[in-house]
C-alpha cells in the first residue's frame, strides 16, 4: 500500500510542477526578469551619469575656448585658419561627440526602465483576478518610480518633451490621489517617491526644454509658456520647502566644481535661472552653460510643447529682450548654483 502511494505521488508531482510553472511560477519568473532589468537599468544609469559629467566638462572647455577667441577678437566661424579658431572647432567637436555618447547611454537607460515597467504591468495583468486588485500598492509605487526614472532618462537623452509629458502625467496622478483621503494616507505610508521630487524634476525638464527651444530659434509664444510652467513649479517648491526636509545636495558651478547647497537654496537659485532665461537676450544665453544634466539638443522624434496637458501654460512675465548684444555678450557669465 505504501509503495502504491509513493508511486502515485511520483506520478502526480510533475502535474503539480506544470501547474506551478504555468501559474504562480510564471509570475515569479517574470518578477525576477523585471528585477534583472531594473538592476541593468541602474548600472546603465551610472554609466550615463559618468558620460554626462564628461560631456558637461567638455561644454565648459568649449565655452572657455570661445571666450578666449572672443576676447582676442577672433571669429572662429569666419576665421577658421586662426589657431584660436582651430582650438574652438576642436573643443566643439569633442563636446558634440561627448554629448552624443551621453545621449545614447541615456536612451538605452530609458529603454531598460521602460521594459522593466512593461514587465511589471504584464505580471500584474496575468495574475489579477476578479477577487484581487489589478495592482498592489507596492507594485503601483514601484511602477511610479520606474516611470519617473524612465522620464528622467528620456529628458537627458534629448527626448525632452516626451519626458516632460510623462513627468506631468505622474504629477497629475499624484495630485488626483491627494483628493482622496484614503489614497493620500496610503501613498504617504508606502510611496518611496515624494511628490516634490516629481515636481522638481518636471521643473528642471521644462527649463531645459525652454532653453533648447530658444537655441533652436523658436518664437517666444512657443518657449515662453514652457519657461513659465517651470517658474511656477519652482515658486511652489520654494514656498512649500518648509514642509520637506532641508536636504543638502551636491550641485555644480560654472567651472564644474561641486558645492553643497540646501534644498531651499537650490530651489531659489533655479528659480533665478528660469527668470534669467526669460529675460536674457539670445547672445547672452549662448555664453551660459547648459545645466549639468541637460542634453545638448533634442533628439529627432521628440514631442512638441503643448501637445500634452501641462500646468502653467499662460504667458510668462517680463519682456523679450532679443535686441543687439550687450557689452560682453558671448562671454560665458556665471551660471550660479543650482541643478
Amino acid at each position: 500500500m505504501k509503495s502504491a502511494a509513493l508511486w502515485l505521488l511520483w506520478l502526480v508531482l510533475p502535474v503539480f510542477g506544470l501547474v506551478f510553472h504555468y501559474g504562480p511560477g510564471q509570475a515569479w519568473l517574470a518578477r525576477d526578469h523585471a528585477a534583472n532589468m531594473i538592476r541593468d537599468a541602474k548600472q546603465q544609469s551610472q554609466a550615463a551619469l559618468q558620460a554626462q559629467d564628461d560631456a558637461y566638462q567638455s561644454q565648459l572647455v568649449a565655452l572657455s575656448t570661445r571666450r578666449e577667441a572672443f576676447v582676442a577678437g577672433v571669429d572662429w566661424q569666419t576665421q577658421p585658419q586662426d589657431p584660436l579658431a582651430k582650438s574652438v572647432a576642436q573643443a566643439i567637436s569633442r563636446q558634440d561627440k561627448a554629448y552624443e555618447r551621453a545621449a545614447d547611454l541615456w536612451d538605452q537607460t530609458a529603454e531598460l526602465y521602460r521594459k522593466a515597467a512593461d514587465e511589471l504591468l504584464k505580471v500584474n495583468a496575468e495574475t489579477s483576478t476578479k477577487s484581487t486588485p489589478a495592482m498592489s500598492a507596492d507594485d503601483l509605487n514601484l511602477l511610479e518610480s520606474l516611470r519617473w526614472a524612465e522620464a528622467r532618462a528620456m529628458v537627458r537623452s534629448g527626448e525632452v518633451f516626451n519626458g516632460i509629458a510623462q513627468l506631468d502625467a505622474l504629477l497629475t496622478f499624484r495630485l488626483t490621489q491627494q483628493k482622496d483621503p484614503v489614497s493620500a494616507r496610503q501613498y504617504r505610508r508606502t510611496s518611496s517617491l515624494p511628490m516634490d521630487v516629481i515636481r522638481e524634476e518636471l521643473a528642471a525638464a521644462q527649463y531645459v526644454g525652454a532653453r533648447l527651444l530658444r537655441e533652436e530659434g523658436r518664437p517666444p509664444e512657443v518657449w515662453r509658456p514652457v519657461a513659465n510652467a517651470s517658474r511656477q513649479h519652482y515658486r511652489y517648491l520654494t514656498s512649500e520647502s518648509d514642509l520637506v526636509p532641508q536636504v543638502e545636495a551636491s550641485v555644480s558651478t560654472t567651472d564644474g566644481a561641486a558645492e553643497s547647497l540646501g534644498r531651499l537654496d537650490r530651489f531659489q537659485r533655479n528659480l533665478e535661472q528660469v527668470l534669467n532665461l526669460e529675460q536674457s537676450v539670445t547672445d547672452q544665453l549662448q555664453g551660459i552653460p547648459l545645466p549639468r544634466s541637460a542634453p545638448l539638443a533634442r533628439r529627432p522624434g521628440d514631442g512638441e510643447p503643448g501637445n500634452g496637458k501641462q500646468p502653467g501654460r499662460g504667458p510668462g512675465r517680463g519682456p523679450v529682450q532679443d535686441g543687439p548684444p550687450n557689452i560682453g555678450a558671448g562671454i560665458p557669465g556665471p551660471m550660479g548654483r543650482g541643478w
